[in-house]
């Protein structure tokens, strides 16, 4: 076992090299990153506001829905009211755009209708995925795909996690 003459000399040493550089502190390597399995891999944002789209659907009418919406997605969102009708769409709109940012490089080309948000049994927010979103999920090597959707101040904001 070294002495604390030989120890005190070591830490002299390292001391003075670093004072003399300290951006020569050599770093350590890292190991390869690999994703842990359901670990997340992709994250997906996207903010819809809610008046404007309101003011897009007068605008366009119902080619507008039929384009942004599947069937299921417009049944989903034939509600009581024109607002929650407003919040029901762009809260797709925004997860449909959150979803594709988690393609990564991988989504170019997906269309609206190739990423539909149905609902759970308890009303969570539930991604399907067919075209050109499912053999981008594919390319990627993705696993699986989370999504939230919530509004707030007149704004729907989505979340979108792959694993």
């Amino acid at each position: 076992m070294p002495g604390a003459a030989e120890l005190s000399d070591d830490i002299a040493t390292e001391v003075a090299r670093r004072i003399a550089n300290p951006w020569a502190v050599p770093v350590k390597q890292r190991p390869e990153r690999v994703p842990a399995q359901g670990a997340v891999r992709a994250v997906g944002v996207d903010v819809v506001d809610v008046a404007r789209l309101g003011l897009l659907l007068t605008e366009r009418g119902d080619r507008l829905a039929d384009r942004l919406l599947t069937p299921l997605e417009r049944a989903l969102c034939a509600g009581t009211s024109e607002g929650y009708r407003l919040n029901c769409v762009a809260g797709r709109v925004a997860a449909k755009e959150a979803v594709r940012k988690t393609l990564t490089r991988h989504g170019a080309g997906v269309g609206w209708h190739d990423v539909e948000v149905d609902r759970e049994s308890g009303g969570e927010p539930l991604p399907l995925l067919t075209g050109r979103a499912l053999e981008a999920f594919g390319a990627a090597g993705l696993t699986g795909l989370h999504l939230s959707i919530t509004h707030d101040a007149d704004v729907a904001v989505a979340v979108a996690l792959a694993t």
